[in-house]
């Protein structure tokens, strides 16, 4: 098997570790903070369609305020604006909203999950119609009680567990009782009530950072980050078409060690899916799917460890092409960037780095890359969480 770099540009024999270029990105804001309005803390972006007008949306938790917000995207002449924006629902301590239509009416919802004292799942459920979306006050907010008080949830996932054509959840969580878990949905015709949604513990966790479906060779699987604890790593669990639903958690990759967010991507001359992760405290590698896939994965070291004198502590990874030169970037945020600290930039395969954030933020978190203004290359979208940038993209200066 090659390794990424052989696949993409033949034999390299140095590796670079100075700036491409000192700029830094222009950034965007998309929803402000604003703490009078519980817009304090962003936590996350999660995207989706939300009316329809086939332009992808935002969802963000404000956890240090209350707000769910979904912001609307307002195509690309209007991007570089704030966006129109929702409060769908409101809920202490958020650390994760992500879009699914949970009572199969067609119109995405919000969940949304929290840790701290609240400790607890909510769905948010949006009005029937697009002219609706913005009246906050027929948006309906319930808490999922089978998830109230029972464990610090971080992270969700919407999938058809069991394959009766309604959406269920997978959840993470982290701490005292943590877990990967589903919340099973009862039926679309009666999802809405939500006493009869039923709670089933697939494993225990430490501090789940990751879920995500990887599908292989015709079956899914559940691909889960682990970062605390005595097991900590890369998880798959196979899932099944038919009761118990699950096959053994396999531990595949970074055992011990503190994996953050992750992403797949097609990374070598394969037809498989490879996983870059975020690992703390200053490392992104790629683990290449073997032959079997529930054997342990490849552990590259292509990659350089970044420096932690110019960097945060690193929290996400996201693989994409945003130089146009059909080699995989990976795009970096960290927590921790303090003082003259970035806190987002680009490396590649050879560990060159091309400069993002500057030292603007500290605690940045999830990424996800679109062409939000339509020039034919990919920008990032993201948010920071302690210096009160809230949710904004970085404009790429390719095109």
């Amino acid at each position: 098997m090659k390794t990424v770099s052989a696949y993409l540009l033949g034999a390299i024999t140095f590796l670079v570790t100075a700036s491409t270029a000192a700029e830094t990105w222009n950034r965007h804001t998309i929803d402000p903070s604003d703490p009078d309005a519980g817009k304090k803390g962003a936590d996350g972006v999660r995207i989706g369609d939300i009316n329809g007008d086939g332009l992808p949306d935002i969802v963000t938790g404000w956890e240090e305020g209350d707000a769910i917000r979904v912001c609307l995207n307002p195509g690309p002449e209007s991007s570089r604006e704030i966006w129109p924006a929702i409060t769908a629902g409101r809920a202490p301590h958020t650390e994760d909203a992500v879009f699914g239509d949970l009572n199969g009416d067609g119109r995405l919802d919000v969940i949304s999950s929290s840790e701290g004292s609240t400790r607890t799942v909510f769905i948010h459920w949006a009005p029937g119609t697009d002219d609706d979306l913005a009246d906050e006050a027929l948006w309906e907010t319930a808490a999922f009680p089978a998830t109230e008080k029972q464990q610090r949830w971080m992270f969700c996932l919407p999938y058809d567990v069991d394959h009766d054509g309604d959406t269920d959840l997978f959840l993470g969580s982290k701490n005292e009782n943590g877990s990967i878990s589903w919340l099973e949905n009862p039926g679309s015709t009666v999802a809405r009530d939500v006493e009869k949604w039923n709670l089933h513990r697939i494993m225990d966790a430490a501090w789940i950072m990751t879920l995500k479906v990887l599908q292989s060779a015709g079956n899914d699987f559940l691909l889960a980050s682990d970062r605390k604890g005595s097991k900590s790593g890369i998880y798959l669990i196979q899932l099944l078409k038919e009761t118990p639903f699950f096959g053994k958690a396999r531990l595949i990759a970074a055992s011990g060690e503190e994996v953050m967010f992750l992403d797949i991507a097609r990374l070598d001359d394969d037809d498989h899916l490879d996983i870059v992760a975020s690992i703390k405290p200053n490392q992104t590698r790629i683990f290449y799917q073997p032959v079997s896939i529930l054997a342990p994965w490849v552990d590259s070291s292509e990659l350089n460890p970044f420096s932690q004198d110019l960097y945060g502590s690193t929290k996400a990874v996201k693989v994409g092409d945003l130089s146009g030169d059909n080699i995989p970037d990976f795009v970096i945020t960290c927590e921790k960037a303090n003082g003259t600290k970035h806190g987002a930039f680009i490396s590649n395969v050879f560990s060159e780095i091309t400069e993002v954030s500057g030292p603007e933020g500290v605690k940045f978190d999830r990424i996800e890359l679109l062409d939000l203004d339509a020039d034919g290359d990919l920008d990032i979208i993201t948010c920071e969480e302690s210096h009160h940038l809230g949710v904004f993209w970085y404009e790429n200066p390719l095109k």
